[in-house]
């Protein structure tokens, strides 16, 4: 079981939320950039994204409804070659959680956190 896959099943068993490899991201932090760094299908926001940002001895498990922006594309750096949202998610203490992403809007996903969980494994 990889590191996503093992984020997934503690949080289904702990909080009962139905997250899959279907409607889940995941992230390590991209230790020369200091971001998560992510693409993610557009198709995707038909209906609720979760990602998961890996720390150092947890996760943030950020929730993202149907709807949560008036427009992806306006919103967020899209790659034309493969229709996905571009995502560099700010890992450092300056912006933190904004993507800073060259092209997007510095979207800010604090508001999006369901929960910051510590796991051990």
């Amino acid at each position: 079981m990889n590191a996503k896959q093992k984020c997934i099943a503690a949080i289904n068993l702990k909080f009962k939320a139905g997250l899959s490899s279907n409607n889940t991201s995941y992230s390590n932090i991209n230790k020369s950039k200091n971001v998560w760094w992510l693409n993610i299908a557009t198709s995707k926001f038909k209906a609720p994204v979760n990602l998961l940002l890996k720390t150092e001895d947890g996760v943030f498990w950020i929730s993202l409804p149907i709807g949560f922006v008036s427009s992806i594309k306006k919103t967020f750096k899209i790659r034309e070659d493969k229709d996905v949202i571009d995502l560099e998610i700010n890992a450092g203490s300056h912006n933190f959680l904004c993507d800073v992403k060259s092209g997007g809007t510095g979207f800010n996903f604090n508001a999006f956190i369901k929960e910051e969980e510590v796991f051990h494994f």
